[in-house]
């Protein structure tokens, strides 16, 4: 792993659960071997929300980096930063052409599967009760954009928001599958920023879709879980920031 020199005592901050979103920047931050402060957030208790958080995400975004005065609220363009801040490392192609693809696929990948990995995996982790008493309490913060039709999704776990989600997620498996071809690695022949942003939305899928991930019908996508989870660096990040318990803590909606 690499580290800038002038960046050798400087502690970045970062906010976030064991979400998958949280996984992205953890996973880059222990792969570049720089010092970071992790801040819990239980989001399940709203702690997103609190006046503290909302100072540096007014909509309750999770994760937030900071660093020194700059503060992000999105973890792929944070993954982005910490890259391009590192370039030594080789997480960001630098071919442009390579690097336009790891970007895109990036941004495929999140519109995919981000809130649909989110969302079955909330509701196979909660219960009816705890998903009722969860969105009560969420309703009565102030100040919060409204999400769209998440109240037809609390009435009804199994609706039809809940199986295009499983659609969106073979999508994505589908695209994962299909970028990593015969090759080890999502863009070209170097670990990058796009096998970050992928396993992290992508690891807990051979669990969560047993039946559409595993080594039969989506072998290239299994195989790469394996050899990503066997990477120091991310073995890590899989038991340590926000994720002590052993597992994924999917993010309930906003």
């Amino acid at each position: 792993a690499w580290a800038v020199p002038w960046r050798r005592w400087h502690v970045l901050e970062l906010y976030g659960s064991g979400d998958p979103a949280t996984l992205k920047l953890v996973i880059c931050l222990e792969e570049l071997a720089l010092p970071y402060k992790f801040h819990a957030l239980d989001l399940k208790k709203l702690d997103q929300w609190s006046p503290a958080h909302r100072s540096m995400a007014p909509q309750g975004e999770v994760p937030v980096l900071v660093d020194g005065a700059r503060v992000m609220s999105d973890a792929t363009i944070a993954l982005l930063y910490l890259g391009e801040s590192h370039r030594q490392a080789n997480l960001v192609p630098g071919d442009p052409v390579a690097q336009y693809d790891a970007q895109a696929l990036n941004d495929v990948l999140d519109a995919a599967l981000l809130g649909s990995v989110n969302l079955i995996g909330w509701h196979r982790q909660q219960d009816g009760a705890a998903r009722a008493a969860f969105n009560e309490a969420l309703a009565a913060v102030p100040g919060r954009r409204k999400a769209a039709g998440w109240s037809a999704v609390w009435r009804d776990a199994e609706s039809d928001r809940c199986r295009r989600a499983e659609e969106k997620i073979a999508g994505g498996a589908a695209k994962i599958e299909a970028a990593l071809g015969m090759r080890l690695w999502l863009v070209g022949d170097d670990f990058t920023i796009a096998d970050i942003c992928a396993f992290a939305l992508a690891e807990s899928l051979p669990t969560l879709m047993p039946g559409l991930v595993d080594a039969e019908r989506t072998p290239q996508l299994f195989a790469w879980i394996l050899r990503m989870r066997a990477r120091p660096d991310v073995r890590r990040a899989l038991t340590g920031a926000g994720r002590s318990h052993g597992g994924t803590l999917y993010a309930p909606p906003q």
